[in-house]
């Protein structure tokens, strides 16, 4: 079998570099300081490179303020072994330097601006993808984060309230079983565990794989506010729920809705119904709801689902109300 050379960040950023044909001295440096993995010497200009496996809107901000943290005014390099779209964008807003192993990249010094984007990393040849993360697994998993001990529940109730077919649930246990987020107590009881880190991993494939599947475009209220709409009542009893921020709002009232999401049952009939109106510039997401099991009669979806549109987000506001969100009404019942 042939073996798998480990990434090298440091002669990665060189390939790249020569790559560009600019005229730049590298040198690499012996020494790191303040807990960094690399440094480098770029003409003259001295770069720390932070490494992290997989940076997302999730973790951004802990990495952020790690680096912050660690005090230097030398410029910083972030190197991620793969940094998700959303994530480059937070980066490029604060002027956050990165570098991913496909080749991406966004290096902004006082003389030298590079913005390389549209490179894919070469698959590994037999590396395992666990199906407990795609779009179907993704709506599987998001019932054991609900109810952590479904998982011991008939694989025919399961792949209904997931609304998944029958033979998706086994890949699921499989995928878990891999990754450490299911251990087999006997010969018939499972058990869910890690459950916050694959709280952590969900909301990136609901970001990534479920929402935008589920994405029926954007939608206005006829003669109303969305303020005025988010206060009415009526909401409970008509099987939509509110999502993201207004969920947020009425959940916790800490966050005052700025961006509005909304899940509908399947084939609806908005317009005649609920009044709601295609546009394109309209203020209400609307998603087609992902889940088939009983549902309560509050105006919002599960906390979990909040909690996790919220940190997708990756903005300050919303992650600071999602972390009151994990800690009052997740972890709990974790």
């Amino acid at each position: 079998m042939k073996s798998i050379v480990p990434y090298d960040p440091v002669q990665h950023l060189k390939e790249i570099l020569e790559q560009q044909a600019l005229n730049v001295s590298f040198k690499e440096l012996s020494a790191t300081a303040g807990g960094f993995d690399a440094r480098i010497q770029l003409n003259d200009q001295v770069i720390y490179l932070e490494t992290k496996r997989e940076i997302s809107p999730v973790n951004l901000s802990k990495i952020l303020e790690e680096i912050k943290n660690k005090s230097n005014e030398n410029p910083i390099l972030l190197v991620g072994d793969y940094i998700t779209p959303k994530a480059k964008e937070l980066l490029r807003k604060k002027e956050v330097n990165y570098l991913d192993s496909a080749g991406n990249m966004y290096l902004k010094l006082n003389t030298l601006l590079i913005h390389i984007e549209g490179k894919t990393a070469p698959t590994v040849p037999g590396k395992y993808r666990s199906r407990a993360f795609s779009k179907a697994g993704g709506a599987v998993v998001f019932q054991f984060l609900r109810d952590p001990q479904l998982v011991n529940e008939p694989q025919r109730l399961i792949a209904e309230y997931a609304g998944v077919s029958l033979g998706t649930i086994p890949k699921v246990f499989e995928g878990l079983q891999k990754e450490k987020y299911l251990i087999k107590l006997d010969k018939n009881k499972w058990e869910l565990t890690n459950k916050e880190r694959l709280l952590l991993k969900w909301t990136e494939v609901l970001r990534e794989k479920i929402l935008p599947s589920k994405f029926l475009g954007n939608y206005k209220p006829a003669g109303k506010s969305m303020q005025q709409m988010l206060a009415e009542k009526e909401i409970r009893a008509t099987g939509l729920k509110w999502g993201g921020e207004p969920a947020a709002a009425l959940l916790t009232n800490y966050l005052i809705a700025e961006n509005f999401s909304l899940f509908v049952p399947p084939k609806e009939n908005l317009i005649k119904k609920y009044k709601l109106f295609p546009s394109p510039s309209g203020e209400l997401e609307l998603y087609e709801k992902f889940w088939n099991h009983p549902e309560d009669d509050l105006p919002y979806v599960h906390p979990i689902l909040i909690y996790a549109q919220l940190m997708a987000t990756g903005e300050s506001r919303n992650i600071e109300t999602a972390e009151i969100i994990l800690t009052e009404h997740i972890r709990p019942n974790l």
